[in-house]
Parts: structure tokens; C-alpha cells; sequence
């Protein structure tokens, strides 16, 4: 799975969601050195989205490493393969074919 495949509509979504903001902006100027309630919520938001973003990327990229890891390493033990086998009788497993006799 490309992480950045499925970005693609939660980067649309934070631009949309920049520009509603954007858009309800008050007419009153705020006093210096205080940010607008629009202005409040957008630096809540977009941090968090982004934030989570990238925490979604991060998971991405270890479950698919996780995953390589279990393709290319794991545990090989012939001995407890040979123990398993040796529980089992030759005759019981092999059926012998019809005796040949003489006409």
C-alpha cells in the first residue's frame, strides 16, 4: 500500500477546510496581538489534522516494514520436522502392492 495514494483525500479535505475558515472570517478587526475565533479554530485544526497525518504515515510505514520482515525472516528447525515424522509407522502410512506369485 503507497501511503501517499490515500493522503490525496485528506490533503483535499484540509484545503477545504482552510478555505471555509478563510471565508468566515469576521468583519470586526480583533484587538493587536489576539487572534480572531476563525483564526483560533484553524490553528486547533489544521495542526491536528496534519499531526495525524503524518501519525497515519508513520503506522503505514512500520506495518508494511512488520511485514517485510515476516516475508524474508523466519525460524527453521528440521530436527522437530524429524521428530514429527519418526512418530508416524512406515507400514501403517504405505500400503503394499499384490504379491507376485508363479502360474
Amino acid at each position: 500500500m503507497d501511503p501517499s495514494i490515500s493522503l490525496l483525500p485528506l490533503l483535499t479535505a484540509l484545503s477545504g477546510l482552510c478555505l471555509v475558515f478563510a471565508s468566515n472570517e469576521t468583519t470586526t478587526t480583533p484587538s493587536p496581538g489576539r487572534l480572531s475565533e476563525s483564526e483560533r479554530l484553524a490553528a486547533i485544526i489544521v495542526p491536528s489534522i496534519v499531526g495525524g497525518i503524518i501519525l497515519i504515515g508513520i503506522i503505514a510505514f512500520f506495518l508494511v516494514k512488520v511485514k517485510e520482515k515476516r516475508q524474508t525472516e523466519g525460524t527453521y528447525h528440521p530436527s522437530s520436522e524429524e521428530q514429527a515424522g519418526s512418530r508416524v509407522e512406515a507400514n501403517a502410512a504405505l500400503k503394499l502392492p499384490p504379491e507376485e506369485r508363479l502360474i
